[in-house]
């Protein structure tokens, strides 16, 4: 009997488990009696086939060790910090016995906005001088890639380098490397820095990246500008794509401070990069900056979705969707006081009515952490910031594991379908 269908038997006797114990499965969590476990699932409120093709992969590569898997996270600031999704990431690598895996989509979010905070699990180098501007504020313009930051370089003689570092008992490391940017005549273009060499390099003008392929695992990598012609004299940065030529799964975090919905909209260059990565599974985290907003308008917010899932479906028209609904949260008055913001329960709604029109699953996070009001307990577990918007580091942690559980579960849900059932290639 090989590893794999040993690997595969185990972990299916551990899957039905979920259906006897779903809280505790598979990542053993802490017990908070504010927190609803017994709802931790991901609901559907049309029907769970879009997801078919997602858990067929991720079955797979369980049972066969073969195959890649591409999910792409979007959200604000609870999702730039990359501390929910790292844990999302590290826990697949766990659940698949993974020691060595690719890190996915990385951003330099420091060059050009200095106070932008990066993630602590990769860390990007640079000198010359760089531009950057967040898609959240009206100034910003022009081409914007899906992490809904610019930067850009005048400076044809600016570098930038990236380490990736490990996370848990986990390696992150790449064996191809693919650079996003703005292509036209008057770009400058890319290339490895001397210290590194390529076995082969592939440029796609129609996708907007050029790749870099290494014959070795590495963890560090540099790169230059290159001027060839007297009319290039910038270079716009959307975002790195690193890889490795090996079965497993990519969780990528697309996060942006501050971000709503419309911020999104304004990457004009998302398109060309979904198109480029394929993901199986999008999610989507994005609304406690829209429900902030004054005036709230649900039936708006849900217009802006539809025209995203466009942009995401035309790019890739076999990705499977999910929404997380918004964690509970407060306003603070003038004075300084705190009152409960209700908006939550509106993104609540809403989300359920996108899962109607595109067979999209919803975790509702609003409810199993516990509802409206619940923020407070978990400010007094230490789970969340004093401001009643963000969570705190354990907090993101504890969302990372709860989340894991409740898309396993539904995975144990889709091993029990019917074959019949099945949408098939």
């Amino acid at each position: 009997m090989s590893n794999n269908i040993k690997k595969y038997i185990i972990l299916t006797n551990l899957l039905f488990a979920c259906f006897l114990k779903a809280q505790d499965f598979p990542i053993e969590i802490e017990k908070y009696p504010f927190v609803n476990y017994n709802i931790n699932k991901v609901s559907f409120f049309s029907d769970s086939i879009e997801f078919y093709g997602f858990y067929r992969k991720l079955d797979k590569l369980i049972s066969q060790g073969s195959g890649k898997i591409n999910i792409l996270h979007f959200g604000g600031s609870h999702v730039q910090a990359d501390i929910w999704t790292s844990q999302m990431r590290d826990n697949f690598n766990w659940f698949l016995n993974q020691k060595v895996a690719a890190r996915g989509w990385v951003y330099p979010f420091k060059m050009g906005i200095s106070k932008n905070n990066n993630p602590s699990n990769y860390q990007f180098d640079f000198n010359g001088k760089w531009d950057g501007c967040r898609a959240v504020n009206t100034s910003c313009i022009g081409d914007i890639g899906m992490n809904a930051l610019q930067t850009v370089t005048y400076d044809s003689n600016a570098r930038f380098s990236l380490t990736s570092y490990s996370s848990s008992n986990i390696q992150y490391a790449f064996d191809r490397v693919k650079v996003f940017y703005l292509q036209h005549h008057q770009s400058f273009e890319v290339d490895l820095d001397s210290n590194y060499v390529a076995k082969q390099i592939i440029v796609n003008q129609q996708q907007g990246y050029v790749e870099f392929i290494f014959d070795k695992m590495m963890t560090n990598v540099g790169f230059k500008l290159v001027k060839k012609d007297t009319l290039q004299n910038s270079f716009t940065l959307f975002g790195l794509f690193c890889d490795l030529d090996a079965p497993g799964i990519n969780y990528n975090a697309i996060g942006a401070n501050g971000a709503s919905v419309p911020t999104f909209l304004k990457c004009l260059s998302m398109e060309q990069q979904i198109r480029a990565i394929q993901p199986d599974l999008v999610v989507f985290s994005v609304g406690i900056n829209d429900a902030f907003a004054p005036g709230f308008c649900p039936s708006c917010y849900e217009n802006n979705y539809n025209e995203w899932i466009k942009i995401i479906k035309r790019a890739s028209p076999n990705t499977a969707i999910l929404f997380t609904t918004n964690t509970d949260s407060y306003k603070r008055t003038k004075k300084g006081k705190y009152y409960q913001n209700q908006t939550g329960l509106d993104v609540k709604m809403a989300m359920e009515n996108l899962s109607r029109k595109h067979r999209a699953g919803v975790w509702d996070l609003f409810s199993v952490m516990g509802g409206l009001g619940s923020m407070e307990f978990w400010v007094r577990q230490n789970l969340a910031a004093k401001d009643r918007v963000h969570l705190s580091g354990l907090g993101y942690k504890f969302l990372g594991n709860l989340m894991f559980n409740a898309l396993i579960c539904n995975y144990e849900a889709y091993l029990r379908t019917p074959i019949s059932r099945i949408k098939h290639d």
